[in-house]
């Protein structure tokens, strides 16, 4: 059987190699149970990729997350609410949080995994717990790095923020120490786990795409609507930086047509200051929910994938999951020059690379490509030969199938 893809403390550098495809268990199916409190139920990395996975795979698998409880069985995955999402004001937030916590736990007893898997820092008491008093096998699924988002909240008050981030980094080092494995979405939050927390076990799966929602979809056309795309959450950085780059590009004469949705929590800013700006026709910003199989032929609406990060610390750790739909698009990128995405796309070959909060740089990227067609093409080949290649979901399914079959 394929050996997981993870490190070892004493085994950093080890490299990495294809897996085999995982047999489905022989004996009696494992029952599994995902725990999120704060994750939507539909969540690209844990619903559509690892719970589906497993589920296929063959394993009873159970998610528990918050969602009306009428929601209650997609793809072979058994949906259990632990409440209603989160309100907006601060003190219903928190109630309604330790209250889905305290139903989580219910549940989670109630159901008698054979593994718990969970996706949120402050569950790992919980996971505590259940490994202390069920004998089950328990990992932490860290899809970021905590500590570092904590610490560019700037909002949130210094002595707060620094408690909040002692507090964050004591429980992970709990659980580093005590369950089965970590699992990380990016080989930089991996090493974090080994170099900081003396990790027993750390296995990278990475938020790679799915083949069959990408690949159904040609590369974008020459008379696409749009210039340029950006998908996912919207926070304000990422907007101040992109009506930089579109003045920068006006003082140029030019003028392109950027699409931006998801998540923007500071919607009602970004259209007061596009207005301010005079840019207002230049942009789309859409905050509506989009479908999981709706995302690829909304991005490719655009003819080249945008990614603005700033060079905060949580971006040096984190590779961007829509640089690689890009790429299955048959995309160019035009994305920020930080570490943890260099060893994919450095190369130049199917992205450009450029100093982050340099909007002269992105400009002259944008430019290069909007006005070479040819070059366009070469370079969104190259992309989507490399995700169908190696960056892609069916491959790293194998790496979290191989993890669970070994502690199961």
């Amino acid at each position: 059987m394929a050996q997981p893809h993870s490190y070892l403390p004493d085994d950093t550098t080890a490299a990495r190699t294809v897996a085999r495809p995982v047999e489905r268990p022989l004996i009696a199916r494992h029952r599994v149970v995902h725990i999120s409190t704060v994750h939507p139920p539909f969540d690209q990395r844990i619903f559509y990729r690892e719970c589906a996975s497993l589920a296929s795979a063959g394993y009873e698998t159970h998610l528990l997350v918050p969602l009306p409880v009428t929601e209650l069985e997609r793809k072979a995955v058994h949906l259990h609410s632990v409440g209603v999402p989160a309100e907006q004001r601060l003190e219903l937030a928190l109630k309604r949080r330790w209250q889905r916590i305290r139903r989580a736990a219910t549940l989670a007893r109630q159901l008698r995994a054979d593994l718990y898997h969970l996706h949120d820092p402050e569950l790992i008491p919980l996971g505590l717990w259940l490994k202390a008093t069920t004998g089950a096998r328990v990992v932490f699924d860290c899809h970021e790095n905590n500590t570092a988002y904590i610490r560019q909240k700037h909002h949130v008050n210094p002595l707060l923020r620094k408690g909040l981030e002692l507090g964050i980094a004591t429980l992970e080092r709990l659980a580093a120490r005590t369950f089965d494995a970590i699992i990380t979405a990016d080989r930089g939050v991996a090493d974090l786990y080994l170099r900081q927390f003396r990790a027993r076990r750390v296995v990278t799966v990475h938020n790679f795409p799915q083949l069959d929602l990408f690949l159904q979809q040609p590369p974008p056309s020459e008379d696409a609507p749009f210039d340029l795309v950006y998908h996912g959450t919207i926070p304000r950085y990422h907007l101040e930086v992109t009506f930089a780059v579109a003045e920068a590009l006006r003082r140029r004469g030019r003028c392109v047509r950027w699409l931006f949705f998801g998540r923007c929590p500071e919607i009602g800013w970004a259209r007061e200051e596009l207005v301010r700006r005079g840019m207002q026709d230049d942009f789309v910003i859409d905050p509506d929910p989009v479908p999981h199989d709706q995302v690829a032929p909304r991005v490719r609406q655009a003819r080249i994938g945008f990614i603005p990060l700033p060079d905060l610390p949580k971006f040096q750790h984190n590779i961007p999951t829509k640089l690689f739909e890009f790429m299955a698009l048959g995309m160019p990128v035009v994305l920020s020059d930080l570490p943890p995405s260099r060893p994919f796309v450095g190369d130049g070959r199917c992205a450009i690379m450029v100093p982050p909060d340099d909007s002269e740089a992105y400009v002259n990227a944008i430019l290069r490509l909007l006005d070479d067609p040819a070059l366009r093409q070469a370079m969104g080949a190259e992309g989507r030969r490399r995700v169908i290649n190696e960056y892609n979901w069916q491959r790293e399914a194998q790496y979290l199938l191989a993890l669970y079959a070994e502690l199961l």
